[in-house]
């Protein structure tokens, strides 16, 4: 359980990392773009920042998860 929580933790930790790249990325390029791309790029950027916002509720509810089931599971004896 611990295991399957720490790797899909990492997998939205590297998510989160590559999402804050491409929006540093998207805000340089809507610095630089002109004309009719400057739209384009803004609303790529609105996109990205909606992901980044799906993925952190994603992280909540992953943690809200783990912890529900953690305290679900039946206590060893060493645990005591």
């Amino acid at each position: 359980m611990v295991f399957e929580f720490e790797e899909r933790a990492d997998h939205i930790d590297q998510l989160s990392k590559l999402l804050s790249v491409m929006q540093d990325v998207g805000r340089k390029l809507a610095d630089e773009s002109h004309g009719r791309s400057y739209d384009k790029v803004r609303e790529f950027s609105q996109i990205l920042h909606l992901a980044r916002e799906r993925l952190d509720a994603i992280e909540q509810e992953e943690r809200r998860q783990f912890l529900l089931e953690r305290r679900r599971a039946p206590r060893s004896s060493y645990e005591n």
